[in-house]
């Protein structure tokens, strides 16, 4: 399941949609302000991360940039009272994949959800691979990203086609191993091109 961050405030729009996101069974993490938001974007991969665009105090376009700098895969939805062309125009200007209005329509909200399953990893890179904590590998990510980690890169694992047949631990150790096997990759890579400026 996607894992959400939810940029809301404490708002109604927050409150509720906190509520029926986790009672849908996803999981979210509810950030009140952008400066808890920027924490939580720090520490953890998000799949989608949800901001209300009247929180005050709070420019929140300024602050999706920001966060998505460290969370390149996350699909950005901003929630807004306005829908204009303009709001729309400039959310996209921002990398927000979808304006969706308020009071939220979970018939608009949840395809977006639902529709990038391991959305998280399917887009990284060997470099952000690498620099997977062991941290993350054991808690941030679920069986169906570290499968798609495992899937992603040329490493020389002959069980690629069985994994959905491992247990958590084999997931875990096999992501281990490739993130070692990218950082040298990586290393070699600027090494090579440092010897040939």
């Amino acid at each position: 399941m996607n894992r959400i961050l939810l940029v809301a405030g404490e708002t109604p729009t927050g409150r509720t949609l906190s509520h029926t996101l986790n009672g849908l069974g996803f999981g979210v993490d509810i950030a009140r302000d952008g400066q808890s938001g920027l924490k939580y974007a720090g520490r953890r991969r998000y799949s989608h991360i949800l901001i209300d665009n009247e929180m005050s105090g709070i420019d929140a376009l300024d602050l999706f940039r920001t966060m998505a700098e460290g969370q390149k895969a996350a699909i950005g939805v901003l929630l807004s009272a306005a829908t204009n062309l303009n709001t729309v125009y400039s959310a996209v200007e921002a990398g927000i994949r979808r304006v969706i209005a308020k009071p939220v329509d979970y018939d608009q909200l949840l395809p977006v959800l639902e529709s990038s399953e391991a959305m998280i990893t399917d887009t990284l890179s060997e470099e952000q691979i690498a620099d997977l904590s062991q941290s993350e590998i054991k808690s941030s990510l679920t069986e169906a990203e570290l499968i798609s980690i495992i899937r992603s890169v040329d490493y020389p694992f002959a069980g690629k086609h069985r994994l959905e047949h491992f247990d958590r631990d084999t997931l875990e150790r096999v992501v281990h191993l490739v993130s070692r096997w990218c950082r040298q990759r990586v290393r070699r890579q600027q090494e090579t091109a440092h010897a040939t400026s």
